[in-house]
């Protein structure tokens, strides 16, 4: 039987188990991209996905136990930003917190919120905030509810899809989407931005990775620099709304829709 090990895996006839079950947090990303991608391991998102479920189900016999862990040790970290780490726990810390302070209002929407960190965050950090995640894969809205209600949180969850929101115009102050546009083919992006626009009543706030090309492991298909996440913005200019690009742990787009002029009565 041939086998290869890695400091954190063990790989057998091409499939990659953790060497030695352990509590994980999201820090487990890194080690799958730097271990098992180089060796043609992690050929896409779903092959990322599925070692990733594996290893954080393999740290306990009880799957919701494992997951409670997971999201224990991960939020953990998230609650205090490090300036100088870059592995990706710390990275998100820092995108997270950014997002945080861009919130305008006290509704919040979520899209694309994958395992739901960001609107756990939020929930936990300002009481007055109402926030809702969604993602686009039922089981992972699912997760984040079941971890959600477990943890006592406010942040609440639901599946949707980012092209087609279930919400009328205007649902809410802020809406997010962190991370979400990369894995959407190009000539979406723009339906992206009018449903995200549609359902802000106050500001859009997107983040995107700053990338050369898109990194198939994480699931990315298209890639952006600063320029080009501007020229979408510029795309879908509009009476109304005002944009804004600036860098921060990769780049964000910033749309605000202007308040109503004041029409005296009289």
């Amino acid at each position: 039987m041939h086998s290869i090990e890695t400091p954190h895996f063990l790989i057998e006839n091409g499939r990659a188990r953790p060497r030695v079950p352990t509590q994980v947090s999201n820090e487990l990303a890194d080690h799958i991209a730097a271990e098992l991608a180089p060796l043609g391991l992690v050929p896409d998102a779903s092959a990322f996905e599925h070692i990733f479920t594996e290893t954080v189900l393999a740290a306990d016999p009880d799957p919701m136990r494992a997951w409670t862990s997971y999201y224990g040790n991960t939020l953990r970290r998230l609650c205090r930003p490090d300036r100088g780490a870059t592995d990706c726990v710390a990275t998100f810390a820092r995108i997270y917190a950014h997002a945080l302070s861009l919130i305008r209002g006290v509704t919040v929407l979520d899209v694309g919120c994958c395992f739901g960190f960001l609107p756990l965050l939020a929930a936990d950090t300002d009481p007055r905030l109402k926030v809702i995640g969604t993602d686009l894969v039922p089981a992972s809205a699912a997760l984040a509810g079941r971890i959600s209600r477990a943890r006592g949180s406010r942040a609440r969850f639901a599946a949707a899809d980012l092209l087609a929101l279930p919400v009328v115009s205007q649902a809410v102050d802020t809406v997010l989407a962190v991370h979400v546009l990369e894995h959407l083919p190009a000539e979406a992006s723009g339906r992206a931005l009018t449903q995200l626009r549609r359902a802000a009543r106050h500001r859009v706030v997107i983040a995107v990775p700053l990338e050369e090309v898109p990194d198939p492991t994480f699931g990315h298909v298209q890639a952006f620099d600063l320029p080009t996440l501007a020229r979408i913005g510029a795309d879908l200019d509009a009476p109304g709304w005002s944009r804004a690009v600036h860098a921060a742990d990769g780049g964000w787009l910033v749309l605000d829709r202007a308040a109503p002029a004041y029409c005296p009565i009289g």
